[in-house]
């Protein structure tokens, strides 16, 4: 019996976790709408998804992050557009850090957060279901917003392209209202002792958000717009004391990502397949692709001499229709390539403060009991 008991609870935490996972894939899928519309001044509330190339709307099962674009080859059901690559890796990214870290600070009970208020409750998903915390709850909400912006600016950095300051402003505002109101949602004071008043309440709130806020802005002050953006959110969010252990631990996930780099071979994946981070309908940002085709090399006509006081235009090629489903090879080396591209980047600042971020979340007890965050 003790047995059986004991397979159930951990079918149950697989079961909760994969799904706090696939709503982080789900996330990511939403993050690509976002990316795609918000530079370009596009509504991110209302129309459905639909592909830029031909305006037909995506069906839903085709929407699945990830699979859907695995199982499309990469292109669109129906005019055979490219879809970038960059979808189902933000998608793969949202899975990982949102639902990851979502899943560790509520299966754990709190137990990877400091604070007298969290990691009193027993962990399992039998815990989280039966007897819920709203206050972890919330918390998890809230570390789910920062990381989703987080990955926002980088995947937005990763197109070349910069996001509205008024949005930037809009988050933040969002931010301080949230924990002006649950000043709970802030495991980390100050720590200076200061007036009773100060310490409960919107005003604990308003304080520990300002000091992180003022922390974030002056570690990022020498930095880019994303990542000076990034750090005053992640100040706002959890406090001066994780921004500086994310300002350090940073450059950090930057060392680890150029070790992985380096393991790459120089010419893997090869091809012109590798380059399409972002493959846009306009053309403007769609990366260069060719796709090998079979048709047989004819002998040419000989060209007439042209007559030199008649203009004449050179007539267009024919356009070789690609198969709707790319070979699995050419598919995944599609995402490889870009992968890879971006692992070789000299500077990815936004991508290492997120993955920086969800390592402090999953570690922050830890951190904080060893004085560094």
């Amino acid at each position: 019996m003790d047995k059986m008991y004991e397979w159930i609870m951990l079918m149950t935490d697989l079961v909760v976790g994969g799904l706090l996972v696939v709503i982080g894939g789900n996330l990511g899928s939403f993050l690509n709408v976002v990316v795609h519309r918000l530079p370009r001044g596009e509504s991110v509330v209302h129309g459905g998804s639909r592909c830029p190339s031909c305006g037909s709307a995506i069906r839903w099962h085709d929407n699945v992050p990830v699979f859907g674009w695995l199982v499309l080859g990469g292109r669109c059901r129906d005019c055979d557009a490219l879809i970038a690559a960059r979808y189902p890796c933000v998608e793969a990214a949202g899975a990982i850090l949102l639902g990851g870290v979502a899943a560790a600070e509520l299966l754990s009970g709190g137990q990877t957060l400091p604070g007298a208020a969290f990691g009193t409750a027993r962990s399992g998903a039998d815990n989280l279901l039966l007897r819920p915390d709203p206050l972890l709850i919330a918390v998890a909400i809230l570390h789910g917003w920062l990381l989703f912006h987080l990955l926002l600016g980088a995947a937005v950095e990763a197109d070349g392209h910069a996001i509205p300051s008024r949005w930037h402003r809009v988050v933040l505002g969002v931010t301080l209202v949230a924990v002006a109101c649950w000043s709970a949602l802030l495991p980390v004071g100050v720590g200076i002792r200061g007036p009773a008043w100060m310490e409960q309440g919107p005003a604990r709130g308003l304080m520990i958000a300002a000091c992180g806020g003022a922390c974030g802005a002056v570690v990022g002050a020498f930095s880019g717009g994303e990542l000076r953006w990034g750090m005053i959110l992640v100040g706002v969010s959890l406090g001066w004391q994780a921004t500086l252990g994310i300002a350090v631990l940073r450059p950090v996930v930057g060392w680890l990502r150029a070790q992985v780099a380096m393991l790459i071979p120089p010419d893997a994946p090869g091809g012109i397949l590798a380059g399409d981070w972002v493959a846009t309908a306009n053309g403007t940002e769609c990366a260069t692709e060719s796709i090998p085709s079979e048709i047989s090399a004819e002998p040419a006509d000989p060209v007439p001499l042209a007559d030199p006081e008649v203009e004449t235009l050179p007539e267009p090629r024919p356009v070789v229709r690609p198969e709707k489903v790319l070979p699995r090879e050419t598919c995944l080396a599609r995402l490889a390539g870009p992968i890879a591209r971006q692992l070789r980047g000299h500077e990815l600042p936004c991508g290492d403060l997120v993955v920086a971020t969800a390592m402090h979340l999953v570690a922050w007890r830890w951190l904080w009991s060893w004085g560094v965050g």
